[in-house]
């Protein structure tokens, strides 16, 4: 049965409900909103100093004052859902979602290419660049692609076989060694250690999907998704501990804010902390309990976060 990506993408705490995927879309371009800091916000990147936020409705918003001012991009030429949005340096960006929607821009953000949509349109959930030339992408039912010419043409990874070769990919990363993760529905977790080339399938103990990872600045790497879990490696994905939590909530995204300390967001305005060293979650659940699926470190340092009801405003925006 075809999972609903719709959820998967935007509210996490959806991300297990069934349903059909998106019809194709047609490329019809974003249109210009007066309160567009407040549609469905499901990722957020750094272009330089500049934030920049992307969501449904093709909605793609800007701010160059960390965070307490918003305007929406002059130009995005699709108006479907945007579930990922990443930058190698401050002007080059890439963002993708639903339809098989890969969209560049060149200036910070600012304006938006349509580079291509994927063959079948599979809906893409995440997008990583680890130079302006050399990015990757993934997606539903075992979408990964792989390009060396800053997006102009796509080339096919074969992450895995059998019934793992059609699992939902949900984020692709790049670690400091050189290696790519990727987290996946079913706990599946997968690492390349020579570029995409092959992949090995990593021993999470997990079962519910794992939405996303990072890796910290002392080189652990983090997976987080369903049912409040969130996992850690200290030896390159080898074997993961479990981080223990008082909650049931998924997590949609996670950043490691300037202090050190790991801060998670995910269903029903679960907003989690871990300091460098502790062995449990601090849990906490914000009043309006909106869906949370995007967090990011301002310039200044602050947490900002965004999810159903747009991107919060400036005195709730830290954990």
């Amino acid at each position: 049965m075809k999972r609903n990506l719709v959820a998967a993408a935007l509210l996490c705490a959806l991300a297990a409900s069934a349903g059909a995927a998106d019809a194709p879309q047609p490329a019809v371009p974003a249109i210009s909103a007066r309160l567009a800091a407040r549609v469905p916000i499901t990722a957020m990147s750094r272009a330089g100093d500049t934030l920049v936020a992307v969501g449904d409705y093709g909605t793609v918003v800007l701010s160059k004052d960390n965070g307490k001012s918003w305007k929406q991009a002059h130009s995005v030429p699709v108006s479907s859902l945007l579930t990922a949005v990443s930058f190698a340096d401050a002007e080059h960006g890439w963002a993708v979602g639903h339809g098989g929607v890969i969209l560049k821009s060149e200036d910070g953000g600012e304006n938006w290419v349509l580079l291509q949509r994927v063959a079948d349109e599979p809906v893409l959930l995440s997008v990583s660049f680890v130079s302006p030339e050399h990015g990757f992408v993934v997606g539903g039912y075992g979408t990964a692609l792989q390009t060396r010419d800053g997006g102009a043409s796509w080339t096919k990874l074969k992450v895995g076989e059998g019934y793992d070769a059609d699992l939902h990919f949900n984020q692709i990363l790049a670690t400091r060694d050189g290696s790519l993760l990727i987290a996946a529905e079913s706990g599946a977790a997968f690492r390349s250690r020579d570029d995409g080339a092959t992949w090995t399938r990593l021993q999470t103990g997990a079962t519910g999907s794992l939405w996303g990872g990072l890796q910290l600045k002392d080189g652990a790497l983090v997976l987080y998704g369903m049912s409040g879990r969130v996992l850690l490696s200290r030896d390159g994905g080898n074997t993961w501990k479990t981080i223990s939590s008082d909650t049931e909530q998924a997590f949609a995204a996670a950043v490691q804010s300037g202090d050190g300390q790991l801060v998670l967001v995910g269903g029903g305005g679960a907003v989690a902390a871990l300091a460098s060293g502790a062995e449990r979650l601090s849990v906490n659940i914000r009043e309006d309990r909106q869906n949370l699926a995007a967090v990011a470190v301002a310039a200044d340092g602050h947490v900002l976060m965004a999810g159903q009801n747009g991107i919060l405003d400036a005195e709730t925006k830290k954990p």
